[in-house]
């Protein structure tokens, strides 16, 4: 029974104790409206002057982890609130486990805690979560719902204090990746090295019959009257670009198979973290949607700030936004001939085929990594095979609980 309920009950025994000239019933009356206004007013000041936070830590994690969330309920205020109801909203798909949540709007789900707060009282409280699935998520808004001791009148109100929560795909060691450590040219210095880089030379020396003209360093040259040629830096390859493709049939009306991507976003992101070891610059191009609603691209960089960058990125792909066709069109005007090309491949069709051997044709090194054994024997593998290095994953990612993601050269 609501309060305003209660308080026309009471003006009624009122009026009856007023018709019946009964001081008792009159009283009563007056009580009982008195009471339901004060459960009223009492309800809503309970819920003002009241502090709700989250936060968890740390604010950003991988998949399988497990991070500590913390709540601190405050009442600032000399009124003290008997009941409480925090009603948190989370994420809905069942990303977050530890946690009993309860059907909220689509897509979300409620968090709830109840508690009595005294005059001036704060309570903490904390829960360990565990990572299930990758992603950014949204933790908040709050409902707060307080109630009178008489259980008359109820107020709610809402904390637009939101977090978030990053949640990277799964990063493992890589095996089996050659290119992985030695290519020709670029700008990474890696010392005894066979490969040498003609752009960057460590210095001169004399000149001898075996080397070639255009090694002359005329500079030098001049200096000490004396024919000198140039010393190369040995290098490595100086970009790799990971190619994501987010697509797992030949057409999107035949679905999603939700554990190959998942599969291949793993392998993606540990292909990344495996470059930068390598002190190699790298980037990623994947058919999801980017900026200014178009493919997702970020171009290479070296750093730990840029991993976490693309950590981010693939912590947030989902549907592909494109055919797969078009990333690698648009690759031959965001990157260079000397940026390693390496497509993440969930599926393969006739199409990406062509336009990678387009790509190799340009004169792009590319390597093409297949995360399902199905595609190793189809037709597009075959047109490849002797024009295009193809690596196939030895066990998925997403099965067993293996601690590095394995590749063999298959053609």
């Amino acid at each position: 029974m609501s309060s305003k309920t209660v308080v026309a009950c009471g003006i009624s025994i009122m009026a009856l104790g007023l018709i019946a000239d009964a001081p008792f019933i009159l009283m009563s009356g007056v009580y009982l409206a008195l009471g339901a206004v004060l459960a009223h007013w009492y309800a809503k000041s309970a819920t003002k002057h009241l502090v709700y936070t989250r936060k968890t830590e740390p604010r950003e994690c991988f998949v399988g982890d497990t991070v500590t969330l913390k709540i601190r309920i405050e009442n600032r205020k000399p009124l003290p609130v008997f009941w409480l109801k925090c009603d948190d909203e989370f994420p809905g798909d069942g990303s977050l486990g530890g946690l009993s949540l309860a059907p909220s709007v689509p897509g979300r789900a409620a968090f709830t805690n109840i508690v009595h707060l005294k005059w001036f009282e704060r309570v903490e409280r904390t829960f360990e979560v565990s990572c299930v699935k990758r992603g950014v998520f949204k933790l908040g808004p709050v409902k707060l719902t307080a109630a009178d001791p008489l259980g008359l009148g109820s107020s709610s109100t809402v904390t637009t204090g939101t977090n978030t929560l990053t949640v990277y795909p799964k990063v493992l060691p890589v095996e089996g990746l050659p290119w992985l450590n030695t290519s020709p040219f670029g700008t990474a210095p890696a010392s005894g090295w066979l490969y040498q880089d003609p752009l960057t030379y460590a210095g001169t020396r004399e000149y001898d019959a075996h080397a070639p003209a255009n090694q002359i360093a005329w500079k030098a040259t001049a200096r000490k009257g004396e024919l000198q040629v140039k010393v190369l830096e040995p290098t490595m390859q100086s970009k790799v670009l990971v190619a994501l493709n987010l697509s797992t049939s030949d057409h999107f009306w035949q679905g999603i198979d939700s554990r190959a991507l998942e599969d291949a976003v793993t392998i993606a992101a540990s292909l990344c973290s495996a470059i930068l070891r390598t002190g190699t610059a790298f980037g990623l191009a994947a058919n999801s949607m980017g900026r200014d609603r178009g493919s997702l691209f970020i171009g290479p960089g070296l750093s730990q700030g840029h991993l976490r960058r693309i950590l981010e990125a693939l912590a947030q792909v989902s549907l592909p936004w494109m055919p797969f066709t078009t990333t690698l069109k648009q690759l031959r005007y965001k990157i260079d001939k000397n940026t390693r090309v390496a497509a993440v491949m969930p599926h393969i069709s006739q199409a990406d085929c062509e336009h990678l051997l387009a790509l190799a044709d340009a004169g792009y090194p590319l390597a093409v990594i297949l995360v399902r054994p199905s595609d190793a024997t189809g037709e597009a593998c075959r047109r490849l095979a002797g024009r295009i290095p193809i690596y196939l994953c030895r066990e998925a990612p997403g099965q067993g609980c293996q601690e590095v993601v394995g590749f063999e050269r298959i053609g």
